[in-house]
C-alpha cells in the first residue's frame, strides 16, 4: 500500500510541473497544471488534476511588410544589412536611429553627421550619385538589401527601380512638409528594423523641444513676423518655398509668416510680389563661403529689394554651409531649423543669432541703403 501512495505522489508532482509543447513553427503551447489532494489515506490517494493551457504565439521578424510613403505594400524578406539611402535627410534619419552601421551607400549630399563623409572618403561607403540623378551602375554593383528613396525627386524612377530588382522603401525625405512627416519617415524605418521603441523616445524628444519653443513665444505674446525666404541669390530669380514645404512649416513655427505662403510648393516671386507684402526678414539660403553671402548681401542692398522693411532695418540673413542644410532638410535636426529661425526671428525672446555660417548685412551697409534710393 506504502509504494502505491508513493508512486502517485510522484505522477502528481510529474504532472504539476507542466508540460511544454512545441505545436508548430513560430507557436509555442504551454500547458501548466494544478493538482489539490483532496484525500490521503493508507488505502487511497484521491486527487483532482485541473490543467489550464495557454498558448504564446511567437512570430518570425521577417519577412515583414510595411506601406511606404506611396501607399504601397512592401515585402521586407530579411533583415537589410545593406542599405542605400538616396537623399541627406534619409541618411540623418537612418543615423539618428543608430542604423548608420548598415549604410553602404549614400547620395553625394549627405554629410552629416560627419561619419558619413569621413566613410565615403574611405571608400567604406559609396557615393551614389546626385540626389535628382542617382547613378543606378553604383546602386546595383553594392548589391544593397534595401534602397530607401523619397518621394519628391525619385517617384520618377519606380519602374526603373522595379526593373533592376531592388527593393526599394519610398519616405517622404526631402519631399517631407511637417514635423508629422519628419517623424512619420523615422516611425517608417524603424518598423523595417524593428526598433520602434527607439523612434517613439526620438519623436518625443523632437515634439518635447519644439513645443517649448511655440511656448515661450506664446508666453511673449509675439507678433508674427513678415519673412521672405530666397533660395538662392536673388540674380537666380526670386525662387521662394511656399506653403506644403518644410521651409513653409518652419517659418510658421519660429513665429513668422512666411509672404509666399499664398502659393503652394516651390515659387518664383516677381518682385511685385515682394514689394506689395513688404517682408520685414530676408533668408537667403544658399550652398557658398561666406564671402559669397556678403556679394548676395551686397546683391539685395543694391536692387529693388532695397526698399523693404528687412533692408532698411538690416534684417538680411545668408545661410550657408550647416545653417543652409537644417533649414532645408527634413530630418530629425528640424528642432534646430526651429531653433535658428526663432532666433532669427524673434532675437527679443531668444538672442541674436551667432554662428559663422549665419551671414547678417553690415550695420554699415545699412545705414548708406538709409541715405539713398533705388532706382531700377
Amino acid at each position: 500500500m506504502k509504494i502505491s501512495i508513493i508512486v502517485a505522489l510522484i505522477l502528481g508532482l510529474i504532472i504539476g510541473a507542466g508540460v511544454v509543447n512545441l505545436v508548430s513553427p513560430g507557436s509555442v503551447t504551454v500547458t501548466t497544471t494544478v493538482t489539490q489532494n483532496q484525500k490521503v489515506s493508507e488505502t487511497s490517494v484521491s486527487t483532482v488534476v485541473t490543467t489550464i493551457m495557454e498558448t504564446t504565439t511567437i512570430k518570425p521578424e521577417y519577412p515583414l511588410t510595411v506601406v511606404d510613403a506611396l501607399g504601397r505594400m512592401i515585402e521586407i524578406s530579411k533583415k537589410p544589412v545593406r542599405v542605400v539611402s538616396l537623399s541627406p535627410a534619409i541618411t540623418e534619419e537612418l543615423y539618428a536611429l543608430g542604423l548608420g552601421k548598415y549604410v553602404v551607400g549614400v547620395d553625394s549630399f549627405s554629410d552629416y553627421p560627419p561619419e558619413v563623409v569621413k566613410l565615403r572618403n574611405e571608400g567604406k561607403i559609396v557615393d551614389v550619385g546626385g540626389y535628382w540623378q542617382p547613378n543606378f551602375e553604383k546602386i546595383v554593383e553594392i548589391e544593397p538589401d534595401l534602397v530607401v528613396a523619397d518621394t519628391g525627386a525619385h517617384i520618377k524612377f519606380r519602374e526603373k527601380f522595379s526593373e533592376l530588382g531592388l527593393t526599394v522603401v519610398y519616405v517622404k525625405g526631402g519631399a517631407a512638409s511637417s514635423l508629422e512627416d519628419v517623424l512619420s519617415d523615422i516611425g517608417l524605418l524603424a518598423q523595417i528594423f524593428h526598433i520602434e521603441e527607439v523612434a517613439k523616445n526620438i519623436s518625443l524628444k523632437i515634439k518635447e523641444q519644439i513645443g517649448s519653443i511655440e511656448r515661450e513665444l506664446l508666453s511673449k505674446n509675439v507678433s508674427k513676423v513678415k519673412v521672405l525666404i530666397l533660395l538662392g541669390p536673388p540674380s537666380w530669380g526670386y525662387w521662394s518655398a511656399g506653403s506644403g514645404t518644410f521651409i513653409n512649416y518652419v517659418v510658421k513655427v519660429s513665429g513668422g509668416y512666411n509672404i509666399a505662403s499664398k502659393y503652394h510648393g516651390w515659387i518664383k516671386l516677381s518682385a511685385e510680389d515682394i514689394l506689395l507684402e513688404n517682408p520685414d526678414v530676408i533668408v537667403v539660403s544658399m550652398m557658398g563661403s561666406p564671402g559669397e553671402a556678403k556679394k548676395v548681401i551686397d546683391e539685395i542692398f543694391s536692387s529693388e529689394l532695397s526698399q523693404t522693411n528687412a533692408v532698411k532695418k538690416g534684417n538680411v540673413y545668408v545661410l550657408i554651409g550647416d545653417a543652409n542644410n537644417i533649414l532645408v532638410r527634413p530630418s530629425p535636426r528640424i528642432v534646430e531649423a526651429v531653433k535658428l529661425m526663432a532666433q532669427i526671428l524673434h532675437s527679443e525672446v531668444f538672442g541674436e543669432v551667432s554662428r559663422e555660417d549665419v551671414i547678417k548685412a553690415s550695420p554699415q551697409l545699412t545705414s548708406l541703403v538709409a541715405q539713398t534710393v533705388y532706382v531700377g
